[in-house]
């Protein structure tokens, strides 16, 4: 069998578990963003490192099954996004073209690690070290010349567009610069010495290409933003599929209130919403974009649906106490015991406890804002009650806050 058989064959083999290749995957995202302090100053870009090295594993396979030599590789779509979010993050080639040689180095110790535990024979072992080697080489060498003009094209592209200047400007506003406010009014095409509510557009679908996707968030942000009589909004890119905006008021801000947001969902069914508050100059400007970040954040822990708009003083309680992640979950477990079991049950008494705190502990008033009687109501908390740890008038401010939380312990999403 000759070499590109051989090396056909071996990936066949290790790639038959799925599972192997995803975690591949991950050692490659982690070891870059432990290695190059640029890219993981950036949370958000973690995403776009993972889904970049998902594709670039995708087609080293595709193209040994399909007998094509290593030379052949060409850049897979995600990893032309990946190239574009460091041209506009400001990241250098030497950063991007050091990714691909961590990848390649944390790929080859994994190839070499399965290989010693597959196979026994040493001079296969010592063959299928030197064509992992020679492969992954040849690959990566390939891709990077690919890189290297890619990069260079679209620089030069965003560095002339309109959206880099709005960029810059966004991100020194956000960063604090203050100075010089009439100068960013002019370059954004938007005034800040008003009112301002920020707006933040997501998705979570990958199937479309970064360039669309985005132009699809755009087109979305304008139409919810439409709804609520603003004319002249800024909207900007500010991560893979998302983009921010900021609607203005000179007056009392009541033209600034949510009560009719609408976002289209039939047209664009895979985008979410959040919000941050009102609030007045650049301290407001960027004050209300921290704030629907961090009510983006909630609702992606929580696992809200397209369609859905959060807005930030609502969860503002479970954006504050859910920062460290970990630390919410655990203290919802030690205040709820049992009754942070996720079922319909438990969640049927955990939402009734919830009313009857907010209640004053009444009984009459909570079964009036459920609809349901008042003895359903003592049913439910005597119920609840033993569930708990604690009695409940002796942690009414504790249980509180927990059951605000409740939904964040039991979300199975991590967020880089």
């Amino acid at each position: 069998m000759d070499s590109q058989g051989r090396m056909r064959e071996l990936v066949l083999h290790f790639t038959k578990d799925p599972e192997w290749l995803r975690s591949v995957t991950q050692d490659i995202t982690d070891a870059i963003h432990a290695e190059l302090g640029d890219v993981d100053a950036d949370p958000e870009l973690r995403a776009s490192t993972y889904a970049s090295t998902d594709g670039v594993l995708r087609l080293l396979v595709d193209l040994t099954r399909s007998r094509r030599s290593p030379r052949d590789a060409v850049l897979p779509p995600a990893a032309v996004d990946y190239a574009w979010e460091f041209v506009r993050r400001g990241l250098p080639l030497d950063s991007l073209l050091r990714a691909y040689h961590i990848g390649q180095a944390t790929f080859f110790r994994r190839w070499c690690e399965r290989a010693r535990a597959e196979i026994e024979d040493p001079d296969q072992l010592a063959e299928a070290i030197e064509l992992g080697a020679s492969w992954t080489f040849d690959f990566v060498e390939a891709l990077s010349a690919g890189l290297v003009r890619g990069y260079g094209e679209e620089r030069e592209r965003w560095v002339r567009s309109a959206a880099a200047v709005r960029a810059q400007v966004v991100d020194a506003l956000l960063d604090g610069d203050t100075t010089e406010v009439e100068r960013a009014s002019r370059r954004l095409g938007y005034e800040l010495e008003q009112n301002h509510r920020a707006v933040v557009v997501w998705s979570e679908d990958t199937g479309e290409r970064l360039d669309a996707a985005l132009a699809t968030l755009e087109r979305a942000a304008l139409q919810l933003l439409g709804s609520l009589g603003a004319t002249a909004p800024l909207i900007v890119p500010r991560a893979r599929l998302c983009v921010a905006g900021w609607i203005g008021s000179r007056g009392d801000g009541e033209a600034m209130t949510l009560d009719s947001a609408y976002l289209d969902v039939q047209a664009f069914p895979t985008v979410l919403v959040a919000f941050g508050t009102r609030a007045y100059g650049v301290a407001g400007f960027a004050r209300s974009h921290r704030e629907a970040f961090f009510a983006r954040r909630v609702a992606r822990l929580t696992e809200q649906r397209p369609g859905s708009i959060t807005e930030y003083e609502h969860v503002a309680l479970a954006a504050l106490a859910s920062v460290d992640l970990d630390q919410a979950r655990e203290f919802v477990a030690a205040e709820l015991g049992a009754l942070a079991t996720d079922d319909d049950h438990f969640r049927r008494l955990s939402a009734t406890l919830r009313v009857y705190l907010e209640e004053n502990m009444s009984p009459s008033r909570s079964a009036r804002r459920l609809g349901v009687h008042e003895h359903t109501i003592s049913n439910r908390i005597r119920a609840a009650q033993e569930l708990l740890p604690h009695p409940i008038d002796r942690r009414v401010c504790e249980l509180q806050v927990a059951l605000r939380l409740i939904r964040l312990a039991q979300a199975p999403l991590e967020l880089s």
